[in-house]
Formats: structure tokens, C-alpha cells, sequence
């Protein structure tokens, strides 16, 4: 309507616009997986990287410090974060048996916003059902509330009551990953206690080790453990072995199947692995004395300095009249200790007279 009101049918440019509009009109794309990020996300992250770091000032050689810096702040608070999770629990916001599951798998921050949908479920009602030949279609509709206002809107709930599956017509989860609350107050009306595994993303699940943490850093606080001098290696030796099979077709199929295979393999013995605590217990002490650095070659240092207690040295300039009576106080008691000192002088001569 916009190209035809103004007579822009000879624009190049918006007319590109308009034929790939697939991409960019977000009503196209909520069924791709996105994590609910927007086209300038990224950019805007980066610069959120470095705030604080680095400015508009800042030299190259300042900036490869800051860079190091930087790094090294963000790769701490990666490993809190990871922590944070096994050290304390959120409480739930309802008595639902899902919530609880997503409770005990998921982190902090994304559990946070699960709860969000649970709490949005007292704004949806159902309306109508249908039953169908594998499954079932239900209307649920939606008080939105917005600046003061509000308004209903309808969406369209299917359910496959077989294999659980389960379908939303906001697409919630196959745009941000998160199961939506029209979809569990149509779960919670067919009395469904537990999800499928795979509405319970392996991204954020507390269990699972991070990527980041498998890359070898170069820090004085943070040494490479085995563990990630190994995943450095394997990485490497993948790299080479791409680069030799991506131009065959025949060769690339079969280090896909190898790597199937040991994919398979390698999960079982986790599995079994997991299931034996005796086993996980060796493995866990293997790991740690491995980790420990080698002390044969290891020099003892002092130990660091820390503040002392108390108010910090004032570090304000003095007048001068504070500085003159500070003077004549210790010039006071360089003569009282002089005058100290002779007495004891002259009672030890009288001492060895009288001997």
C-alpha cells in the first residue's frame, strides 16, 4: 500500500524489501527458533560488553589490556552464574507439577521466566473444545492487559493426547523456547503432570555443562585444567579432519556416521554412569586430583596483602596551622624523652659511685 501511494514501484530498494519479506516481518518468522532476539541484539550486546572498559579515547595498546580485563570479569561471573544455581532454588509461584519440573532442571534466570507464564494462566480462560480422530483443538482466550487498557484476543490450542504433543498458535516456544500459558492451561485441563523432554531445552538446563567453560584461558586466577587442554585438542583434530572430508561427499557422510556412533556409545556409558553414584564418585575424585596443578617445580610466593581494618588513610592536604601544631607535639616529646634519658644517666653514675 506504502509503494503504491507514493508510486515507489521503481525503488530497487523497497521492492527488495518487500520480496524477501519472509526474513525480516516477525509475523513470518515465529515459527524459527530466535530466542526472542531482535535484529540489532547482538550489536547492542557487544557494546554492553564493553561498557565500562573501553571508551572512545582508548588507545590500541589500552584496549588490548581492557580486552583482557574484560574477559576475565565476564568468564567469573559465567562461573557464578553456573554455580548459582546448585547453591540456591527459587521458590515456585504455583502448586503445578510442571512448574516443579522446571523448577529442578532449569537455571535461575530462564525458571524466571517460566514462572511469568504460570502466573499469566489466571488471565486465560478456554472457551470451546473439539475433539478430533488423534487429537484435540481448543480455543483460549486472553485479557491482555496494556497501559491502562485491555483487550481479548483468541488463540487456537492443539493437542495430541497420544504423544503429549502440543501446538499454540502464538508460537511461543518455537520462537523464544518457552511453553507458553495457553498451551498449559490447556495441559493443566487434560490433567497432564509431566512434559516432554524435548520442551525442556538442553541450553538451559543447570546439569549441563557450558561450551565456554572447555576453552582453555591464559588468566593468573584461572588455570587451563586437563579438561580443557583435552577439549582444545579434540576441537583441533576435528578442525583438520572438516577440512580433509568436506570436499568428498562419500568421506564427509562417513565421519558423520563415526561420529554418530561414538555419539551413541558415549551417551550410554554417561547414562550408566550416572546411574552408579560409586563409579561418578571415582570419576569425580580422578578429575580432581588431575586437576591439581604440579607442585614439584612450584616456587612458594608471599602471600598477598590485604587491606587492613579500620578507615581508610585520609589522603585530604593539611592546613598549615594542623601541620605547625603537629610539629611542635613532636618536638614536645623529643625533649621530654632527652630529659627521660638524662636522669637515667645520672642515677646510674650515683649507682656505680655508691658500688
Amino acid at each position: 500500500m506504502m509503494i503504491d501511494m507514493y508510486g515507489l514501484c521503481d525503488n530497487d530498494w523497497l521492492s527488495g524489501l518487500w520480496d524477501h519479506r519472509c526474513r525480516w516481518v516477525p509475523c513470518f518468522l515465529k515459527t524459527t527458533f530466535w530466542v526472542g532476539m531482535s535484529t540489532t541484539q547482538r550489536s547492542e550486546s557487544m557494546n554492553a560488553f564493553f561498557d565500562g572498559y573501553v571508551h572512545l579515547k582508548t588507545s590500541l595498546k589500552q584496549f588490548v589490556e581492557q580486552y583482557e580485563r574484560t574477559l576475565r570479569s565476564k568468564v567469573e561471573k559465567e562461573f557464578q552464574a553456573d554455580f548459582k544455581p546448585f547453591s540456591q532454588m527459587l521458590p515456585c509461584a504455583t502448586q503445578f507439577e510442571i512448574e516443579k519440573q522446571f523448577q529442578s532442571v532449569y537455571t535461575i534466570s530462564k525458571f524466571r521466566e517460566i514462572q511469568q507464564e504460570f502466573a499469566g494462566k489466571v488471565y486465560c480462560d478456554m472457551l470451546s473444545a473439539s475433539d478430533g480422530c488423534v487429537g484435540a483443538t481448543y480455543e483460549v482466550r486472553e485479557t491482555i492487559m496494556y497501559e491502562g487498557s485491555r483487550r481479548k484476543k483468541t488463540f487456537m490450542v492443539s493437542l495430541m493426547r497420544d504423544s503429549c504433543d502440543i501446538v499454540c498458535s502464538c508460537h511461543l516456544f518455537e520462537f523464544r523456547g518457552i511453553l507458553c500459558r495457553h498451551a498449559i492451561i490447556v495441559l493443566d485441563r487434560n490433567d497432564v503432570t509431566h512434559i516432554l523432554e524435548k520442551y525442556i531445552l538442553r541450553r538451559w538446563r543447570r546439569d549441563i555443562p557450558r561450551a565456554h567453560t572447555r576453552v582453555a584461558v591464559n588468566y593468573d586466577e584461572l588455570v587451563s585444567t586437563p579438561a580443557q587442554l583435552r577439549y582444545e585438542e579434540m576441537c583441533n583434530s576435528f578442525a583438520e579432519a572438516e577440512n580433509l572430508a568436506a570436499d568428498d561427499e562419500y568421506c564427509s557422510r562417513l565421519v558423520m556416521e563415526w561420529i554418530k556412533v561414538q555419539h551413541e556409545e558415549l551417551m550410554i556409558t554417561k547414562s550408566s554412569a550416572r546411574n552408579n553414584p560409586v563409579s561418578q564418585t571415582i570419576a569425580h575424585v580422578e578429575d580432581q586430583c588431575t586437576d591439581l596443578p604440579n607442585t614439584a617445580n612450584v616456587r612458594a610466593l608471599d602471600p598477598k596483602l590485604t587491606r587492613r581494618k579500620g578507615a581508610p588513610r585520609k589522603l585530604r592536604r593539611k592546613s598549615p596551622l594542623e601541620i605547625a601544631s603537629k610539629k611542635a607535639k613532636v618536638t614536645v616529646c623529643r625533649y621530654t624523652i632527652q630529659a627521660y634519658r638524662t636522669k637515667i644517666e645520672e642515677a646510674r653514675d650515683w649507682i656505680f659511685i655508691d658500688l
